[in-house]
């Protein structure tokens, strides 16, 4: 049996371990430069005292951004290809605001943890923030990205452009209902111009990354409705779907911004009560015994572990809470507030399940574990591919959650299979609860201005305006031709309804034209061919 814990970590495993400490430092250094540069001007005169200094503070915090990506993805991708990714950072900082550009690198270092292709950091690096992936906010149209970065990063910006719209239609009104958390995970699921779920946790990674920047910033230039209202997304839609795609890490971060947002002072109780020396000791005390028991331990199930990796925390502030919420418990009846996770590198990959349960004999024998309490999700994974041991273990009257996986389940429990949800579905949508259909109804007689059951061309535009896409009464006419089915000239519910999954958001986006109206240089495409089998899709989950 190896030597165990941190000293155990192969040369590779503690260079990526170095890496990752390394890309957090470049994290909070970026972020405290670019927090330095928002609050530190003299009163009453935005941004920093001068345009020079401005300027200045500009460029350095761009040339941190660039080099911390270098960093990161020279370890696994081409030259060329981080290239690539540099050039649209620098592309896409001219285009954000001063406030949104920290975003840009927490975005790549989620997609870092990810391994994702070059066209996923690429894709990434140019939908950073709130200006539109496409078009004259952007600088950038599909055939100029597609000349640029290929047609793979011009296909995932014309979807993350698509996700971005459906965004915009569900907050329209100011609020999120139950009925509208559904319906946005229909659309966010069932758009039929979706290829994969490439561009899905992209956009979930960008979601992530504006949460935890705008919880985080003193000077966030949003309303506090519009705060609560992004919380309840992170919360209602985002971190369900993150859920649904496996993005565990996504997730959680997600829901903590969230909850930083919607409950600061409880969140920050929660995390002094979780986190303070006394609780940090029981944890290190508990990794430690582990530690050392597997080490000494001869037994022939762990034989094919290469490495391990104990670590031990205290359970997140929004986790416990969420547990006293729905179990009406005061802090101190919530008994598993820390958490130990074991992970593996077995090999061969194969045998990862049998030294998962050979570990969880050893803890059995070192501690007494809670009756009832344990779920294994190796040989029977969660629907979005989850794989782990869980059991609660009572250690000196404590009680710790146990979590053992291998690295590779590790890796999928925390940013997910991008293959796993079409395997699992066929790519099919979240059917659309009767709750999301009434929301439907809301967001159609919201459109409807003059109240007629149908909407217009005049009324076209300005749902288009809404979505920051200016059109003119042609071009409306045009898209309203495309979603009225029956050619009566207007759109009523049921067109409106069939259309959602189908061809309106590749409109409203502005991503997409009605064939009539493409030109050789507009350098737009056309609206996708759909059947009418895909049109229906949507009305059949009413």
């Amino acid at each position: 049996m190896p030597s165990v814990g941190r000293r155990a970590w192969s040369r590779a495993g503690l260079c990526r371990q170095w890496l990752k400490f390394l890309v957090a430092a470049a994290l909070v250094a970026v972020s405290e430069r670019c927090r330095s540069a928002l609050t530190s001007c003299p009163p009453g005169i935005p941004g920093i005292g001068s345009r020079r200094g401005r300027a200045v503070d500009e460029a350095e915090s761009l040339r941190s951004t660039v080099s911390a990506v270098t960093s990161m993805y020279s370890t696994y991708l081409p030259v060329g290809c981080v290239l690539a990714a540099c050039a649209a950072i620098r592309h896409r900082w001219q285009r954000l605001p001063a406030q949104e550009r920290p975003m840009i690198l927490q975005s790549l270092c989620y997609v870092w943890y990810l391994r994702a292709a070059a066209p996923s950091v690429v894709a990434t690096a140019l939908s950073t923030g709130s200006p539109p992936a496409l078009g004259p906010a952007a600088g950038l149209d599909r055939r100029q990205a597609e000349a640029a970065f290929g047609s793979k990063v011009a296909n995932l910006l014309v979807e993350l452009q698509q996700l971005a719209a459906i965004e915009r239609t569900i907050r329209a009104e100011g609020h999120i209902s139950q009925g509208k958390a559904e319906l946005a995970m229909s659309l966010l699921t069932g758009q039929a111009t979706q290829r994969t779920s490439i561009s899905r946790i992209l956009y979930l990674v960008h979601k992530a990354a504006e949460l935890r920047l705008i919880s985080s910033s003193e000077d966030s230039e949003r309303t506090k409705d519009e705060l609560l209202l992004s919380a309840a997304m992170g919360t209602e839609v985002f971190a369900p779907l993150a859920n649904l795609l496996g993005l565990g890490r996504i997730k959680d971060e997600l829901e903590d911004a969230a909850f930083r947002i919607t409950h600061p002072e409880e969140r920050a109780q929660l995390q002094r009560l979780l986190g303070g020396p006394e609780g940090e000791q029981l944890v290190d005390e508990a990794v430690h015994e582990l530690e050392e028991a597997l080490a000494n331990d001869r037994r022939a199930e762990l034989a094919g572990i290469s490495s391990v990796l104990v670590s031990g925390r205290a359970k997140s502030a929004y986790s416990t809470w969420k547990k006293m919420q729905n179990k009406s418990l005061a802090f101190d009846q919530v008994l598993d507030k820390a958490a130990i996770r074991v992970i593996l590198d077995a090999k061969p990959t194969a045998e990862g399940a049998a030294v998962c349960r050979g570990v969880r004999n050893l803890i059995a024998e070192l501690w007494s574990l809670l009756p009832g309490r344990e779920k294994d999700y190796v040989s029977k994974p969660k629907p979005n591919g989850y794989r782990s041991l869980h059991l609660v273990a009572e250690r000196n009257s404590h009680l710790f959650e146990v979590q053992i996986r291998t690295e590779e389940m590790h890796r999928q429990a925390e940013y997910g299979n991008c293959g796993h949800w079409e395997y699992k579905t066929g790519g099919n949508a979240i059917a659309a609860s009767r709750d999301a259909a009434l929301a439907g109804v809301e967001l159609f007689s919201g459109m409807d201005v003059d109240g007629d059951g149908r909407l217009s061309a005049e009324e076209l535009q300005l749902v288009l305006r809404r979505a920051s896409i200016e059109a003119t009464r042609e071009e409306a006419q045009a898209m309203l031709e495309i979603f009225d089915a029956d050619g009566d000239g207007s759109v009523d519910f049921s067109e409106f309804w069939k259309a959602l999954v189908t061809t309106w958001f590749p409109l409203v986006s502005g991503t997409h034209k009605p064939r009539k109206l493409n030109t050789e240089n507009s350098g737009d495409v056309t609206t996708p061919e759909t059947t009418s089998a895909q049109k229906a899709s949507f009305a059949r989950d009413r």
